[in-house]
């Protein structure tokens, strides 16, 4: 038994460590562009994964740790877009989760879509909140509510691309 749990420990580390990897890697391209906040995601296709997989706690877990190491190592950490990017990544997951558990029957693809428009609709509510108590922040609504729907169907895409390959390291 101690054995399987030591396995799950060291995958969910495992998981954790791409989706830092990734959202490191990310965080530092967008950083030369124009328009920073902009971004697709990739590291959530680890907490789609683990969403899809009815691993709710396991991806919380990634979703914390994602953020705030990648706030350490790229010295964002006392920063506001840690706290937003904390506070957005949990909306996700819990859009996520909402959108699996209802009986609507959402796909990956679905799923995917409402945890991305969450994140964005999130950043706007804790920019406000935190950096500017002005309405004029949700402008940007139509915006990233579009790029939540195009991101969303490509960390869905990609995960179902890698879930074969996720499933086969765990085991």
């Amino acid at each position: 038994m101690s054995n399987v749990k030591g396995n799950s420990l060291f995958f969910l580390a495992f998981l954790s460590a791409i989706a830092c990897s990734l959202h490191i890697v990310e965080s530092l391209i967008t950083r030369a562009l124009p328009l920073p906040f902009l971004r697709l995601g990739l590291s959530n296709v680890i907490i789609l994964y683990l969403i899809v997989n009815n691993k709710a706690w396991q991806a919380i877990i990634v979703n914390i740790t994602k953020t705030l190491v990648s706030a350490v190592i790229t010295f964002t950490f006392l920063s506001p877009s840690t706290l937003i990017s904390l506070g957005a990544g949990l909306a996700a997951v819990l859009a996520m989760l909402l959108a699996q558990k209802s009986r609507l029957g959402f796909s990956t693809y679905g799923i995917s879509i409402c945890g991305a428009t969450a994140h964005n609709m999130a950043q706007l509510i804790i920019a406000k909140w935190v950096i500017l108590d002005r309405s004029e922040v949700f402008v940007l609504t139509p915006i990233l509510l579009f790029l939540g729907l195009v991101s969303g169907l490509i960390t869905a895409y990609i995960m179902q691309l890698f879930s074969h390959q996720i499933k086969e390291i765990k085991c």
